[in-house]
């Protein structure tokens, strides 16, 4: 008897265990829906507003600086305003957002400050928490896609090259069985390389047409290689000043070349079509 209720209470306890994990994974893990959003109406002035959102690389005032003053070296007054939340994932990136002003993290004014862009800057946490690269890949659709409902120009950074190896490598036991585990049961072992994180943003860009509504910025373009480039970063996760400064005036540059075009076909909308004027004229000269 004392032995079949031994059993009894292991296979329960078992049981317990495994719904608990389950309940875990799923929260952590499961692709969530929508919020639901209702565009505000916006207006254009002498300012041009620039949002930034992401985990600790949004954080601070250097790449927001960096930025502002890119945009006065050509004239143009910038207000720029960034949202980070340490370690945050895509996911909880993309919650702030909707998230009432007195929670810790919320980016509300994203949506309700009359931005022309904002920029994404995320995924390290993504991929140091083997989070997924169809997670990853979900969550910046989400993001980016209601920006631009927002008629907000969403500026992606992709994902980041870092220490990727070093920052892994550094985690206690229990989250490296974590992190093996998810890779086995939920990506089929994408979580270990930060080309599947790019190679499915970069598919779910085209499948969703996404690209065509979003400044893409490719971060190779600041660092292809953490170990050839170190003095870019301050550790292996964090960029330093030399990083933030490239990465900053890469961003101004591609946001630049977006505003100088939607400046140009604006001018071009609002100049008469000089055809069209000779013409009418030519109509009058005839009937006189």
């Amino acid at each position: 008897m004392k032995l079949k209720l031994k059993l009894k209470l292991a296979l329960l306890l078992i049981l317990i265990g495994a719904t608990g994990l389950g309940f875990y994974f799923h929260q952590r893990y499961a692709l969530k829906e929508r919020h639901i959003l209702v565009p505000e109406k916006r207006y254009k002035d002498e300012v041009l507003r620039i949002g930034i959102i992401g985990d600790s690389w949004a954080m601070g005032m250097t790449i927001d600086t960096i930025i502002k003053n890119e945009f006065l070296k050509h004239g143009i007054r910038a207000e720029v305003t960034s949202f980070g939340q340490p370690e945050a994932k895509t996911k909880q990136i993309y919650d702030n957002l909707y998230a009432n002003l007195d929670q810790p993290y919320s980016s509300y004014n994203i949506l309700h400050h009359n931005l022309d862009y904002c920029i994404i800057l995320a995924g390290t946490s993504d991929a140091e928490g083997a989070m997924g690269a169809k997670f990853y890949a979900y969550y910046c659709s989400l993001i980016i896609s209601d920006l631009a409902r927002s008629h907000i120009e969403p500026v992606f950074v992709t994902m980041p090259e870092f220490g990727f190896k070093e920052e892994t490598d550094s985690l206690g036991i229990l989250k490296k069985m974590r992190n093996e585990l998810a890779s086995l049961l939920i990506d089929n072992g994408s979580t270990h390389s930060l080309d599947e994180y790019r190679k499915q943003a970069n598919e779910m860009l085209k499948d969703t047409r996404l690209k065509d509504s979003a400044i893409v910025v490719p971060f190779n373009l600041v660092c292809d290689d953490y170990q050839k480039h170190k003095i870019l970063y301050r550790n292996s996760g964090h960029l330093s000043t030399l990083g933030k400064q490239k990465l900053g005036r890469l961003i101004a540059e591609y946001i630049l070349n977006k505003y100088n075009l939607n400046k140009e076909k604006a001018t071009e909308k609002q100049q008469p079509n000089t055809n069209m004027v000779e013409t009418e004229r030519a109509k009058k000269t005839k009937r006189a």
